[in-house]
């Protein structure tokens, strides 16, 4: 997101917010107090699917029970699990700005309405949100630039050995499959799919985050001291 927001060649018009690693709001408030935190207040932020289309959390551990243990289950994972609408008190602090009353869906088909063609979707969770845009509006696709997507795996090669018994998990698609299915089913002028095959291939180290401190701004500073520490550095 933020690289986004610091990019001179984008003009984020909207953060629409999904389940996914964790649940729609408090993956809400972190986003407004980052958006605090770097100045960007005036960014709009929506309050995207809190639930998956079809797939549910119950179905997961019936599946785990017959095939065995996934290894990262997002919002639902037990080693993290709270109830879907609570939101934990923030390392950072509370946001004070609140979401727009508006939905994610909608706020992204008026925006490719408002600006035909020039649209980019950046779909770096579940697509559910952009699902729900396909099915209001049949010329959502059509209309947006280009759609742009992390998911999906072609053939991930990873010494982790959590990735031993899984090595084709990757977890956007996994999480609403039938979203994913909706969106990449939708015509697009243009697609850009990121697999899960990069980012396993890709680390974010702790000499980088130093780095990246030593600018001594606010979103420097965020990082080293909320991020970082949930870094594995193996």
């Amino acid at each position: 997101m933020m690289t986004f927001i610091q990019s001179p060649q984008v003009e984020p018009l909207g953060v629409a917010v999904v389940t996914g690693d964790q649940w729609r709001d408090e993956e809400m408030a972190h986003t407004l107090r980052l958006l605090e935190i770097v100045g960007r207040p005036d960014i709009p932020v929506l309050l995207g699917a809190a639930f998956p289309l079809v797939h549910t959390r119950e179905e997961t551990e019936v599946w785990e029970k017959l095939y065995g243990k996934i290894n990262y289950l997002g919002a639902w994972d037990p080693r993290w699990w709270h109830e879907p609408f609570v939101v934990p008190p923030l390392p950072e602090g509370q946001p004070t700005i609140r979401p727009s009353s508006e939905d994610a869906a909608r706020f992204m088909i008026r925006m490719v309405h408002e600006y035909p063609h020039q649209v980019t979707i950046f779909a770096g969770g579940p697509m559910t949100d952009v699902a729900l845009a396909v099915r209001l509006d049949p010329g959502f696709a059509g209309l947006a630039q280009e759609l742009v997507f992390m998911g999906g795996s072609f053939n991930p090669q990873s010494s982790d050995p959590a990735w031993a018994s899984d090595p084709r998990h990757e977890f956007n698609f996994w999480f609403d499959p039938e979203a994913a299915h909706i969106v990449l089913s939708a015509h697009w002028a243009k697609i850009t799919c990121t697999p899960v095959d990069i980012s396993i291939k890709t680390h974010f180290t702790r000499a980088m985050a130093e780095q990246i401190a030593k600018s001594g701004n606010p979103l420097a500073r965020y990082l080293l001291k909320y991020y970082v520490p949930e870094i594995d550095y193996r």
